[in-house]
């Protein structure tokens, strides 16, 4: 016997919730496929390195505003607002800061650990129509001209108008559309960990273009300010030693590169080293099926922008589909859903182009490249319209 919705998600993630209560909450039937289970709220406050979870993301404005309209209570979750963004050439002197100030705006963004948010974003499923589907699988996939059908390994069949793939970097769903994907390793890799500081980091994220990769402090929520999450991209061969050194060695190695800024490490938490690869699906749909988010397209973790790239086709994709849906049309026709694709590959492919570009960038030795590149920084630092504008583009605010 099979089961019928409108729309199957597969990946209960941040993109595939937030799409879920999007379309619910314009009256489109869902259901989702996740193969894990619901994500734990956990009320405590962190006290030390070891009670944030490592994987954090930088949410824009337009990101929060998405999710605000979501209905989730945005003062709840446990995030870090950062007031100001500085950002150095390692090898030299240029500087580029952005003030939420000179904007005229509450803050740039906020930083929030992923186990939280996609906790908030469960929660709301919980009280939402949306059928969710916990420790499944997906056996077999069969489209026709009419459906897609999903068989589970528990034995579930279910059919749909559409079934979007919002199942990460190694999507399924991406696999069974037949789509072409460019990829490429970066030859690097990023260790991301928890620190806590000797001094506060006064709601600034702070970012070093380092000779072997970018190095990134993010404030984390704690009444001290004294706690930092940080993604440290270097070449593959420097990586390896640095997760090979013991946490005071590591500390060194950081205190070092920040220039000190926030003073002495004080405590590292168990760090996590990830191969970093680039790719981008040449087609974002296609055989009844979708694809949002980093199963889509996954770029360099410099910027914080996959998370923000993500939410933004959620939002696009639920925009067409409610707008389908009222005229009656089928959500899996190949004609809606490239609307949705034109109206986000170019700009997924900006995003991505201008993050490949920066990483090549700073990846010159040549000291004539160290030179241009510093009187650069700091001549951009002083156009101030100019900045205004590529901040508030970046923020989603233009």
């Amino acid at each position: 016997m099979s089961n019928y919705c409108d729309v199957v998600i597969v990946g209960g993630g941040l993109a595939g919730a937030s799409l879920a209560l999007a379309l619910d909450g314009q009256g489109v039937d869902v259901a989702i496929i996740e193969r894990g289970s619901w994500a734990e709220r956990h009320s405590e406050e962190p006290q030390t390195v070891h009670d944030y979870d490592t994987r954090v993301s930088a949410v824009a404005a337009n990101s929060w505003r998405f999710l605000g309209e979501q209905g989730l209570d945005l003062q709840a979750i446990r995030r870090q607002p950062y007031q100001s963004m500085q950002v150095w050439d390692g090898e030299g002197t240029g500087l580029v800061q952005f003030d939420a100030a000179e904007l005229q705006v509450d803050d740039l963004g906020a930083i929030v650990e992923n186990s939280v948010l996609l906790a908030t974003l469960h929660d709301k499923l919980k009280q939402s129509r949306v059928r969710t589907l916990m420790l499944e699988e997906i056996d077999a996939i069969e489209t026709s001209e009419s459906e897609v059908r999903v068989e589970l390994k528990s034995g579930q069949t279910w059919c749909a108008q559409l079934l979007v793939g919002a199942d990460g970097a190694l999507s399924t769903i991406r696999q069974y559309m037949g789509v072409d994907v460019v990829e490429w390793p970066y030859g690097q890799s990023a260790i991301v960990a928890t620190v806590q500081t000797e001094r506060s980091h006064e709601q600034v994220a702070r970012q070093w273009f380092l000779r072997t990769g970018p190095l990134a402090f993010l404030p984390l929520r704690h009444p001290s300010g004294q706690f930092v999450s940080i993604v440290w991209s270097a070449h593959e061969d420097e990586a390896a030693r640095l997760m090979q050194l013991g946490d005071r060695e590591f500390a060194q190695a950081l205190e070092q590169k920040s220039e000190i800024q926030l003073g002495a490490i004080k405590a590292v938490s168990q760090r996590t080293c990830v191969p970093l690869r680039q790719r981008h699906a040449m087609n974002y749909q296609a055989k009844r099926c979708v694809l949002v988010g980093d199963a889509a397209h996954t770029i360099h973790p410099l910027a914080g922008q996959g998370i923000n790239l993500g939410f933004a086709d959620v939002a696009v994709l639920a925009e067409e589909l409610s707008r389908a849906s009222n005229r009656g049309l089928d959500l899996g026709s190949s004609l809606v859903l490239a609307r949705y694709q034109r109206r986000r590959k170019t700009d997924n492919l900006v995003v991505a182009g201008a993050m490949e570009g920066f990483v090549r960038l700073f990846d010159q030795p040549n000291p004539l490249v160290r030179w241009v590149r510093n009187a650069g920084m700091s001549t951009f630092n002083k156009l101030s319209p100019v900045k205004r504008k590529v901040a508030r583009i970046a923020m989603g605010l233009a």
